[in-house]
């Protein structure tokens, strides 16, 4: 008897102590969302791959915050950034480019076990320089990544527009 009041008194005493604590107050956190996430990738020459075997150039981008629910259920959503200036702005994948009038680029993505590739393939199926080398710039790609639940909210609205989504989900980046 004496231990279980002893254990009484020890829960009182501990549950007094948690509830009492203060301390200073926090600075606020940045603004976002906790559901949505996003990040630029900027790509160099050396980060795409020649296919030979499906005639393109590819990129695989590794995170592991793309998994099967967000694939099957939410939103992975692609913008490049146009590398030519007559064309500006972010633009969502699958992207057409018309970088001569002899031929055009068709840039595609494929999700996979927290992992993006996107594939860049030119309308003949020959190897023309990598993408970077013929633009003579970096490309920038950006991935948002919207869960399931706040994804059907939206879908309504205008996602391929990036700075739709940027307005709507108030987006802070990962670099």
């Amino acid at each position: 008897m004496k231990t279980l009041k002893s254990f009484a008194l020890f829960m009182v005493i501990a549950l007094f102590a948690i509830t009492s604590c203060q301390g200073p107050k926090g600075e606020p956190g940045p603004p976002g969302n906790a559901n949505v996430q996003s990040a630029t990738v900027e790509t160099m020459a050396a980060d795409w791959v020649w296919d030979e075997n499906s005639c393109n150039w590819y990129l695989d981008l590794e995170w592991d915050a793309i998994d099967l629910d967000m694939v099957d259920y939410g939103a992975v959503l692609v913008y490049m950034e146009s590398p030519s200036e007559n064309f500006y702005g972010w633009h969502q994948l699958p992207l057409t480019l018309y970088p001569t009038e002899q031929y055009s680029a068709t840039l595609e993505t494929v999700y996979y076990d927290y992992a993006l590739t996107i594939f860049w393939t030119n309308s003949d199926l020959q190897k023309h320089e990598n993408p970077c080398t013929f633009y003579n710039t970096n490309l920038a790609f950006k991935v948002v990544l919207i869960d399931a639940s706040l994804y059907s909210q939206y879908q309504n609205e205008n996602l391929s527009d990036y700075e739709t989504v940027e307005k709507l989900f108030n987006l802070s980046e990962e670099k």
